[in-house]
């Protein structure tokens, strides 16, 4: 696959990278389900390109290019560059029907789109560096609320995935759908705004300390009233 586009957040540290693949396919000269068998067998996978205002291309592709793409897992997140007859037609999958027993794809339905069309597909969020998370390490936990958000834009802008960094994150930080940075002309189908995930549990009220203790000393009421309560010995017994 091939990257296209890659843009850093430096409030959320917040990474998209998009791609796409080639595929070469041939048009199916015939149709049915015992054409659809000899295809299989002879190592292909029947699809069809949807467009509209056009008839719909009955095609065959090679199932291992297909296969290398499709167990990626990002498949339906990423730009089809297919050739046929010598032209490279654009389009992105709509429907892939798998074998029951190997989990394989059987077939293939693609969207042809057109220069100025949008499409709605799913981006997956990759919460990144939870290992270096502030909140994480002092007692918080990673409440993922989505792990994939639907958004609007065009099939050249299509985001294979979003990387969230929580390493600045403290218990109590939330990530919303409005810190999420989107492709030029892209935006959430969802226009309300929503929480994306958030740093819950204890340790709050102690990240708000050591805040306070890096820019000025503790005031000496703070510094002496829990030793003080340690050292207070019982009355002795009359």
């Amino acid at each position: 696959s091939h990257p296209l586009f890659l843009r850093v957040d430096t409030k959320l540290n917040i990474s998209i990278i998009m791609t796409s693949f080639n595929l070469k396919a041939n048009l199916r000269t015939t149709l049915g389900s015992s054409d659809s068998r000899r295809i299989r067998k002879a190592g292909q996978v029947p699809a069809v390109i949807y467009n509209k205002g056009s008839e719909n291309l009955n095609i065959v592709i090679d199932s291992k290019d297909f296969e290398h793409q499709y167990f990626k897992g990002n498949v339906f997140t990423t730009v089809a560059h297919i050739e046929l007859g010598g032209k490279k037609i654009q389009a992105v999958i709509h429907k892939i029907e798998l074998n029951p027993v190997t989990d394989k794809p059987e077939h293939v339905d693609f969207f042809q789109f057109d220069k100025g069309a949008t499409v709605k597909v799913k981006a997956k969020l990759n919460f990144i560096n939870k290992d270096k998370s502030l909140g994480l390490k002092r007692g918080g936990f990673l409440h993922v609320v989505l792990r994939k958000v639907d958004i609007l834009c065009s099939p050249d802008s299509i985001p294979e995935s979003i990387d969230v960094d929580t390493a600045a994150l403290k218990v109590g930080s939330k990530v919303r759908s409005q810190d999420l940075q989107l492709p030029e002309g892209a935006k959430l189908a969802q226009k309300n705004d929503f929480i994306v995930a958030s740093i819950i549990g204890r340790g709050s009220k102690d990240d708000d300390k050591v805040e306070g203790a890096e820019g000025a000393v503790a005031s000496p009421a703070a510094a002496t009233k829990a030793p003080a309560a340690a050292d207070k010995k019982p009355a002795a017994k009359k």
